[in-house]
């Protein structure tokens, strides 16, 4: 089975696309858990920011594993995540997300 691990920091695609590129990694450290949750926030979906600026996007099916995840963190920004994924059907589909 193919599988991997994504990891870098949250941030929802509604403020991703408004981001310059070359901001993208110290946006991303700076994104609010309050934002990440408002509702057209969580509409748009989510990606990972990884620590070389890499852009990670996430399936829909992610949005509600991202959710949990970010309740359960004391953080107020920045929060960096761990995605893991498997082949599925032809897709990469999530499995689960953990706190890093």
């Amino acid at each position: 089975m193919t599988s991997e691990t994504l990891r870098g920091y949250i941030v929802d695609l509604a403020c991703l696309r408004r981001y310059p590129h070359a901001e993208l990694l110290d946006r991303a450290r700076q994104h609010t858990v309050e934002c990440a949750v408002m509702g057209h926030c969580v509409e748009s979906g989510y990606a990972l920011v990884g620590n070389q600026g890499e852009l990670f996007l996430l399936d829909t099916g992610t949005t509600p594993l991202v959710l949990a995840a970010l309740k359960r963190t004391a953080l107020r920004e920045g929060v960096a995540l761990q995605s893991r994924r498997e082949l599925q059907d032809g897709e990469m589909k999530t499995v689960g997300v953990d706190l890093l």
